[in-house]
């Protein structure tokens, strides 16, 4: 029995280990190729309008495949569907540092993406398949260390390598995969077996092709703004939206069980992540923008003041996460958006043309520890009330309502920021260039930010809202 126990535990820290590594990359890579695009583009001979790219199309795979593939973790298998995504993550990355034009580049980076959605949202189904719901919240706490040191070296590491070259970006990843990618085939197993149902190919292919076009539709209305092709492709992903639903209805098999949204606190879990996402996933924009265009800061100093919260965070998540195997998500998730709202209100009220900068670091710390509360608490809630033969579903869905969230928050954010600026120069700015804004120019800015604030409280306070409603929970109830 001593010996049982003791494999369980060794197969739990392995899974843990492999998930944590995992989701380190994908964080590394989420700021270090921000810092580098300037270089790209001078090293490649691109625009910076091209380049950009380089990041949006990674953001564009995100959102527009993460349920499908939580559907296909159930059919084929989430340890073996995460060793794929650990395997095309990596040599989507040795591509991209091989890449001798910005085509090629954008081309791997799409390479690298769907390795990228294979890691994330094949993960939260991994960790609930080797954790019990009251023992998932700790987890989850350990992932939320990976995403937020994942950023923090993003941002050292981006700095440093690019001054040696900007290739190593990309290939610094490579080493970590030869080290976990083993490990990852030779330990992490399925423990629950894949499901025996037939592949639903169009409902997928519908909901595919649906979120493609939603997704380039926003991303082409950072650009252009809310112009006739963006209505026409938001109108096009509606009606596919809905021949969606109603196929889905009706299979014996279904791409998104609707059912799972029957549950009072998975359906208002996942809607308060997907209302924070939108709130908050361009606040890092928002803060770099205000650091180099009004503040004149580079691209690395600039990232330094953000570090605070990333560390915060990082270190008080696991037992953020613990609280909420305890207690349940409700309490712990619901008071860390009332950190991030009052971030918020601190940013629109203290950040100025000269404001101390060291205020900025210090309010990152609200927004470190908002996000360690409500995570782990958040994700372990969607997770331990799912079945366990569609937690690859469960996850795809909060992954992939995450990432909408995400490209509908830079949406948001660059369409109150145009109203002061214009597009094409706040993309400038946030990728680095040197840009000389008059005052004048600087206060208008400044002004735009602040809407940007007030408009993502009074979205996190939805997510707030959506937190508080969802009901209590009993995590060692639940089997």
């Amino acid at each position: 029995m001593q010996k049982i126990f003791k494999n369980r535990v060794s197969t739990k820290t392995i899974a843990l280990g492999v998930v944590l590594i995992g989701v380190l990359m994908a964080a590394i890579d989420t700021t270090i190729v921000i810092l580098a695009l300037p270089t790209i583009d001078l090293k490649l001979n691109a625009s910076p309008l091209y380049s950009i790219w380089v990041i949006l199309a990674y953001i564009l795979i995100l959102a527009a495949f993460s349920s499908q593939v939580g559907k296909l973790g159930d059919l084929l298998g989430r340890a073996k569907l995460y060793k794929y995504g650990l395997v095309i993550f990596i040599i989507g990355s040795a591509l991209c540092g091989l890449s001798p034009n910005i085509d090629l580049l954008i081309g791997s980076r799409i390479l690298q993406a769907f390795g990228g959605v294979l890691i994330g949202t094949i993960s939260s189904a991994v960790i609930a398949d080797h954790f019990e719901p009251h023992e998932r919240g700790r987890a989850f706490g350990y992932t939320a260390i990976g995403w937020n040191f994942g950023a923090i070296l993003g941002i050292f590491l981006g700095g440093f390598l690019t001054t040696i070259d900007w290739r190593w970006i990309f290939f610094i990843n490579v080493p970590i995969g030869a080290v976990i990618i083993p490990i990852a085939i030779y330990k992490l197993q399925d423990v629950a077996k894949p499901k025996k149902e037939h592949f639903d190919f169009i409902g997928i292919s519908i909901l595919s092709i649906g979120l493609l076009v939603l997704t380039l539709g926003a991303v082409f209305s950072m650009f252009d703004g809310l112009a006739l092709r963006e209505i026409v492709m938001f109108i096009v992903s509606l009606i596919l939206f809905v021949i969606f639903i109603l196929i889905e209805r009706k299979s014996k098999f279904p791409t998104i069980d609707f059912s799972l949204f029957k549950k009072r606190i998975f359906s208002f879990s996942i809607l308060a992540s997907m209302f924070q996402g939108i709130a908050s996933f361009a606040i890092l924009f928002i803060l770099i923008l205000y650091l180099q265009g009004i503040r004149g800061l580079n691209p690395f100093v600039s990232s330094l003041y953000l570090l605070p919260g990333y560390a915060l965070g990082g270190i008080i998540a696991p037992f953020m996460g613990r609280l909420s195997d305890k207690i349940g998500a409700r309490v712990p998730a619901t008071i860390g958006l009332l950190f991030i709202i009052s971030a918020y209100i601190l940013y629109s009220v203290f950040l100025g043309i000269s404001s101390p900068l060291y205020y900025i670091a210090l309010i990152t710390m609200l927004t470190g520890i908002g996000s360690a509360m409500f995570f782990p608490a958040n994700t372990s809630a969607i997770m331990a009330n799912a079945p366990k033969d569609k937690y690859s579903m469960a996850s795809g869905l909060n992954r992939m309502l995450g990432n909408i969230g995400m490209v509908l928050s830079f949406v948001i954010a660059l369409t109150v920021i145009s109203a002061v600026i214009p597009r094409t120069t706040a993309f400038a700015i946030f990728m680095g260039s040197s840009i000389s804004l008059t005052a004048a120019q600087s206060n208008s800015f400044l002004n735009g930010i602040h809407s940007v604030f007030f408009s993502s409280m009074i979205i996190v306070a939805f997510a707030a809202i959506m937190s508080v409603i969802r009901g209590k929970e009993d995590r060692r109830s639940i089997h």
